[in-house]
């Protein structure tokens, strides 16, 4: 028979799932502005940049992202254990989201400000170390970060609102990527000084901000410091062993490996197959514009239905989306800007609802395990977004080099195909995939609720137990 709550454990939990207060929402969410700002950069811009003003073959960039990746598979959760085993005054997430900054800045710098006179081996050496070392700078940063975010409550609706929050500072700072950074780098003969110059006033907003939202966050838990695994190789095992974890990993990595190279080959898809290169920066305003305003929107439905079946829909309506560039061609901007709307719209459900249904995966793990290890599970999740990624990106890379390729002059229509299957036709088919593998997911709104009363009694005696 499952425990049942007290009186008292009822009022404590109460108590506990009170709405997270606003001023903790803008100081969680606010450093993620700059942060997805620099992220972003990587993401869509740098295979351009590397390509057409750096002049590396696109094979040597995808070939960068995918040993980033391997790398990723290490650090990644050894990050997370590391976040959820860290005894210190600052509190176990604080330490390493402070730790963050300086390679952060310094990463930053380096990779958008190579050596105007590198060239050959020398270049494609400081490139490889730059992407992987901001990849690994970023994961210090994030992972414990975004497992701060889901110990501020354990109610999914404050989840919802927590991650709701972070969301909306994400698309803020994707936004000013597209704004800013697309215009100012893509297309622009004045690329490598815009670069340098907006890592540098990024990278230096990036730790201003770091440094003061984490300091105006509250403490951290105390009834979770000293809780993770005993080791790295148990946390992975339970991890791996979770039967809702190892699907809504799969589904996730599926999901992102599918629109992975999207962002990085748009600019690819409008230079060369559309032939609107003046629109490359609104096509993805028209993208976040909708992912900004919908937040609330999938919140309120997220707590009327079932979050994970609103969830599949939204993917069903990302795989119309994306099925409709597989129709682009030169002058169909109306096109893109309508497939870009709809995208923007249904994404940015897995972004909000997703990392609540994560809440309730790594509740279920405290459930069965008696250990909190919202690190190694949320390491998980950014590893399979980061090698989602990271490997479409490389093999888009590997294919537009295959297709041959060629910067900065008019393409061949294998090309173009090869562009439009990357940014359109993989996204439709792995999004369908994975909406129908989803359907599988069993961790309801009512198993959910019995699981967080469960925990709410046994924490309750476990401080009754302390003298």
């Amino acid at each position: 028979m499952p425990e049942s709550p007290t009186n008292s454990d009822r009022q404590s939990e109460i108590e506990s799932t009170a709405a997270v207060p606003w001023s903790t929402l803008f100081y969680f969410g606010a450093p993620l502005i700059p942060a997805y700002l620099l992220y972003m950069m990587l993401t869509v811009v740098y295979m351009q940049f590397a390509t057409d003003v750096l002049l590396l073959a696109p094979g040597v960039i995808g070939t960068i992202f995918f040993a980033s990746k391997i790398w990723d598979a290490i650090s990644d959760p050894m990050v997370g254990y590391w976040s959820d085993a860290t005894r210190s005054r600052f509190g176990r997430r604080k330490s390493w989201m402070y730790g963050s900054i300086l390679p952060l800045v310094a990463l930053t710098l380096m990779l958008w400000r190579p050596p105007a006179s590198l060239e050959g081996a020398a270049l494609i050496a400081w490139v490889t170390i730059s992407v992987i070392g901001f990849y690994t700078a970023f994961t210090i940063f994030a992972v414990p970060q975004m497992a701060y975010g889901v110990e501020l409550s354990p109610s999914p609706t404050e989840r919802a609102r927590v991650f709701g929050a972070r969301q909306i500072s994400v698309t803020l700072g994707m936004l000013a990527c597209f704004v800013l950074a697309t215009p100012m780098i893509t297309g622009n003969l004045e690329a490598r000084a815009n670069a340098s110059l907006i890592a540098g006033g990024g990278s230096v907003l990036l730790a201003i901000a770091i440094a003061l939202t984490t300091w105006g966050l509250p403490k951290e838990r105390v009834e979770f410091a000293g809780r993770g695994a005993t080791n790295p190789i148990k946390a992975t095992r339970d991890v791996a062993k979770n039967p809702h974890a190892r699907l809504l990993l799969l589904v996730y990595f599926i999901e992102i490996f599918g629109i992975g190279a999207t962002s990085a080959m748009t600019p690819f898809l409008l230079i060369y197959v559309t032939d609107a290169t003046d629109w490359v920066w609104k096509i993805f305003l028209f993208y976040t514009i909708p992912a900004l305003l919908s937040i609330p929107l999938w919140i309120a439905l997220g707590k009327r239905f079932e979050r994970h079946k609103v969830w599949r829909v939204a993917m069903g309506l990302q795989a119309f989306g994306y099925g409709g560039i597989l129709l682009q061609d030169e002058g169909r901007v109306g096109l893109m800007i309508g497939c870009s709307l709809l995208n923007g719209f249904a994404g940015a459900c897995g972004q909000t609802l997703g990392y609540s249904i994560k809440g309730d995966v790594i509740d279920y793990d405290e459930y069965q395990t008696g250990e909190r290890k919202e690190g190694a599970y949320l390491a998980a999740w950014s590893l399979a977004q980061k090698f989602g990624t990271g490997l479409m990106i490389a093999f888009s890379g590997w294919a537009l080099q295959a297709s041959g390729f060629i910067p900065n002059q008019e393409q061949t229509e294998v090309v173009k195909w090869t562009i439009k299957g990357m940014t359109g036709g993989a996204p439709f088919i792995c999004l369908l995939v994975g909406m129908v593998l989803f359907s599988r997911f069993t961790l309801d709104a009512k198993e959910t609720d019995r699981i967080r009363a469960v925990l709410a009694t046994r924490r309750a005696e476990d401080q009754n137990a302390k003298p």
